[in-house]
């Protein structure tokens, strides 16, 4: 065994979505490594901070100035919160994820002098919401953050085309490494979704578990199922999730008189469970990453049409993606008559374990 490398990994926000699965899933690989010390910073309590501990036993410091909106004088205190929790405890490498923790960590990781300081780009929802000069502004700060970034872990192919448009890093600091997550499979049983939703099993049930906010167009899901619904009635919609638009989505199915059959069930920890009972998995987000929505799906071989963003088809194929709806119709209903399974044949999670030192 060689010499022990302490690792921190810093992220924002606690609550249970895509990014702060991918720190999970880091820290439960790196427990198979007996010389890494793996501890992380988040800026709130939650379900991420107390899954870190109560099933992996990793050590989560909570920084009460690392928070989402900006906020110059509380960032400011921020910055000099990680810098002075890098410096107590030496850490080998600092590796951040999300874009307030990317900037706040990687200038202080950089000011007290760590050698190796690791991004994970979960997208380019960030940068991209923006237009015009805003664009610009975040483009260059994250120009500049890139050259005091050692390795900038990019998740999909095109993100690694985007970050060359844009011109964001050297690269050759560019790092490819695709998501995973681990599904226990034989513990997930059928039934709860339908039994919650008194649903038979002759209706079909279209859905999606996600955040529900801008990045997802909710109301993009609304419409497709309005749609389908004018000739289809052995079917419901359903999300599972929560977000700052929760009351405009409930309104819009209200407007739409789809109560009955479009429904907004709000957050549960056990997602993945209410997932299995899907006949479809149905994404209409404007922006992605590699949503872990998807990566569920694959595990449980449930079928998956998805708007085209981000890397999504580099994972589940042109056949599986729109752009416009136009016939959307009559993609769901060749989607719920296949019998084609998705294969996910992207296996590099480990390489993570590579970056920060370990061969």
């Amino acid at each position: 065994m060689g010499k022990e490398i302490k690792v921190l990994q810093i992220i924002t926000k606690a609550e249970w979505a895509g990014a702060q699965r991918i720190v999970y899933e880091i820290c439960k690989m790196v427990k198979e490594y007996g010389n890494i010390n793996m501890e992380v910073a988040v800026g709130e309590d939650g379900i991420l901070k107390n899954k870190l501990e109560k099933d992996l036993g990793i050590k989560v410091h909570i920084l009460r100035n690392l928070v989402h909106p900006i906020n110059p004088f509380i960032d400011y205190k921020g910055y000099k919160e990680i810098k002075r929790l890098i410096k107590d405890n030496n850490y080998d490498v600092v590796h951040c994820h999300s874009t307030k923790a990317g900037i706040l960590g990687r200038l202080a990781a950089n000011k007290v002098g760590v050698k190796k300081v690791i991004y994970t780009i979960h997208g380019y929802w960030p940068i991209l919401q923006y237009e015009g000069i805003k664009r610009k502004m975040a483009i260059s700060l994250e120009r500049y953050l890139a050259k005091k970034t050692t390795d900038l872990v990019l998740i999909s192919k095109s993100d690694i085309e985007l970050s060359k448009r844009m011109k964001i890093g050297n690269e050759k600091k560019y790092r490819l490494i695709y998501n995973k997550i681990t599904v226990e499979k034989e513990k997930i049983e059928k039934g709860l979704l339908r039994k919650e939703l008194n649903v038979d099993n002759n209706i079909k049930i279209i859905g999606n578990v996600s955040r529900i906010d801008n990045p997802k167009n909710p109301f993009l899901f609304i419409d497709i199922a309005n749609e389908y619904l004018k000739n289809n009635d052995n079917v419901v919609f359903v999300w599972v999730g929560d977000g700052n638009l929760i009351q405009q989505v409930k309104n819009y199915v209200e407007k739409l008189n789809l109560k009955e059959k479009v429904k907004f069930i709000g957050f549960r920890e056990n997602g993945i469970e209410y997932m299995k009972d899907f006949d479809l998995l149905l994404l209409t987000s404007s922006w992605e990453g590699v949503p872990i929505t998807i990566l569920e799906a694959i595990e449980l071989k449930i079928p998956i049409l998805s708007t085209d963003v981000g890397g999504i088809k580099e994972i589940i194929g042109k056949d599986s993606v729109f752009e416009a709806p136009n016939n959307i119709s009559e993609l769901i209903d060749k989607k719920l008559n296949s019998r084609e399974i998705t294969e996910y044949n992207y296996d590099n999670f480990v390489d993570y374990i590579k970056l920060y030192g370990i061969d």
